[in-house]
């Protein structure tokens, strides 16, 4: 399955590189290594991802959410990615079309295996380049749950205002339901030199 987008339509980028990592979009005959990754993880991600309440999916599950992500990119949608070191997969990320025109929100998650290792700060910064490397994109966001400290300090390290706070029903065991807004713009992007690791 190629990268290129279809005649007239102008997708997300399909594959944002960084100094360490690889990202891309995911393809349906890759369900069995991400169902893998996501497994080995799952305790790690249950409490703070809304998604993980509906693991483990089937294969054929699997395969459906490949392909439903692949529609939504053909069709100008989000764009939801693997995150592999070295040919190995250590997470997964997105650029998602939730706040409006102008506006990107990055979210990401990271493998049991391979926290604590800056991967994260490193594929926002590479996110958050290529979403302002977009003509319309103005802001882009990060949003996290106030109890999540360990994912709040990657925006925080990066140089993103937190610019609200919002109430809503936690989705996830441990969330405290206060939602931070974290958000840059390309101005302030442009005058820093953003850490990409730990």
């Amino acid at each position: 399955m190629s990268d290129a987008p279809p005649p007239g339509i102008e997708p997300l980028p399909g594959r944002v590189t960084s100094p360490r990592l690889t990202l891309r979009r995911w393809h349906h005959d890759e369900a069995a290594a991400l169902s893998a990754g996501v497994a080995a993880s799952l305790e790690h991600l249950r409490p703070w991802m809304p998604w993980a309440r509906f693991e483990p999916l089937t294969l054929t599950e699997r395969v459906r959410l490949i392909e439903g992500w692949t529609r939504d990119w053909e069709e100008g949608g989000d764009v939801v990615f693997g995150v592999f070191l070295d040919g190995e997969m250590i997470g997964g990320a997105g650029l998602h079309r939730r706040s409006g025109p102008g506006t990107l929100d990055i979210g990401y998650w990271i493998h049991v295996d391979h926290v604590r290792h800056g991967y994260a700060t490193e594929l926002t910064a590479a996110l958050t380049t290529t979403a302002f490397g977009i003509d319309d994109i103005q802001v882009v966001h990060v949003q996290t749950d106030e109890a999540n400290e360990a994912s709040a300090s990657v925006p925080a390290k990066l140089g993103f205002r937190r610019s609200a706070t919002s109430t809503r029903v936690p989705e996830a065991p441990a969330e405290s339901g206060h939602l931070i807004d974290w958000t840059m713009t390309p101005d302030v992007w442009a005058a820093r030199a953003a850490p990409l690791t730990d």
